[in-house]
C-alpha cells in the first residue's frame, strides 16, 4: 500500500504542480457562489463552535483559508504541492502557517485545532484512514471536522452505468463526458497525462467516488461521535443557474427550490447529487 500512497502523492504534486498558476480561475469552486454557500456553512459553525484554531487538509491555494479568516486567530494549511501553497494569500488578521507534507503523515499538536476543513480533496488520497486519524487527534474534544466537495459514488455510479450507445439531453451528455473524458481534458489544457491524474483523484476515477454508508462507519470507528452529510451541486444544476433566458436572481431561487426537495427525498435522491460532504464531531 505504501507504494500506492506515495504513487498518488506524486501525482497530485504533478498535476497540481501544472495546474497552480490557473487553478483559481479554471476551478468552478472559486465562483462567487460556491463561496457563497462554504461562508454560509462556516458561519453557521461559528454560531455553536469556536473556530479560533483552524486545520484546512489539502489547502491547494487557499479557498478555505480566505474564508476561513473571518473566524479563526490561527489557520494551519497542509499540502503536498508547494508551487499551490505560494499562491496562498496569507493577508489577514489571522495567523497563517503552511506546512509542505501529506496529510496523512505531517506532525500536527494533538487536542489544538476547533475546526478541520477538507474542501474538495478526500477524493486525491489514496487511503482515507490515516488522514482523519490524524485529523481526529489534532482536534479539540468537541471539535468538527467539516469535509465538502468530494465525488459522490452514487452519481457516479449512475452515470457509468447509462447506455452510451443512446443520445441523451445535453444535461445527462455533460455529466457522462466529465465522467469518461476529464482526465484527457486536463491532458490537452494542462499536458498531464491521463494515467497521471487518474492516480491524483484515486478516490474518484479508481473507487468510483466516496459512499456514505462507508465514510460513516470509518469516521465513527476512528471516535467521531456525530455525522451530518451534505449532498451538493444536483444533475442539470449547472444548466439552471446559466440560463440566461431567466432573471438571474430568479435562477438561483430556483436552483435552492430544486436543492432543498431533492435534500428533502435523500436518501432516495443522492444519486442526483455529484458531491457529497459532511460534518462530523468529536
Amino acid at each position: 500500500m505504501e507504494d500506492k500512497i506515495t504513487e498518488a502523492i506524486k501525482a497530485n504534486i504533478a498535476v497540481h504542480s501544472a495546474m497552480a498558476d490557473d487553478y483559481n480561475q479554471v476551478e468552478p469552486h472559486f465562483r462567487p457562489e460556491s463561496v457563497d454557500r462554504v461562508s454560509k456553512i462556516i458561519h453557521k459553525l461559528s454560531l455553536s463552535h469556536s473556530l479560533e484554531n483552524a486545520l484546512d487538509l489539502g489547502c491547494g491555494t487557499g479557498f478555505m483559508i480566505n474564508i476561513l479568516k473571518d473566524y479563526s486567530k490561527t489557520i494551519t494549511g497542509v499540502d503536498v504541492t508547494e508551487a499551490m501553497l505560494k499562491k496562498v494569500d496569507k493577508r489577514g488578521k489571522a495567523f497563517i502557517d503552511l506546512i509542505n507534507s501529506d496529510t496523512g503523515t505531517v506532525v500536527l499538536p494533538t487536542d489544538f485545532f476547533d475546526i478541520a476543513t477538507a474542501y474538495t480533496f478526500l477524493d486525491h488520497l489514496y487511503d482515507l484512514k490515516p488522514t482523519i486519524v490524524n485529523t481526529y487527534n489534532s482536534l479539540k474534544k468537541g471539535g468538527i471536522f467539516y469535509a465538502d466537495l468530494s465525488p459522490n459514488f452514487y452519481f457516479w455510479e449512475s452515470i457509468k452505468n447509462l447506455n452510451h450507445s443512446v443520445e441523451y439531453d445535453f444535461i445527462l451528455q455533460r455529466e457522462i463526458n466529465a465522467v469518461h473524458y476529464k482526465h484527457e481534458e486536463i491532458e490537452d489544457q494542462f499536458g498531464v497525462k491521463k494515467e497521471i491524474f487518474t492516480a491524483a483523484e484515486y478516490q474518484k476515477h479508481v473507487k468510483g467516488g466516496l459512499i456514505e454508508e462507508e465514510l460513516r462507519e470509518l469516521l465513527l470507528s476512528i471516535g467521531f461521535t456525530k455525522v451530518e452529510f451534505i449532498y451538493h451541486w444536483f444533475v442539470g444544476q449547472a444548466q439552471l443557474i446559466n440560463d440566461n433566458t431567466i432573471d438571474k436572481e430568479k435562477r438561483f431561487e430556483h436552483a435552492n427550490i430544486m436543492h432543498e426537495y431533492l435534500c428533502q427525498s435523500l436518501p432516495l435522491s443522492r444519486n442526483l447529487f455529484k458531491y457529497v460532504g459532511f460534518i462530523a464531531s468529536k
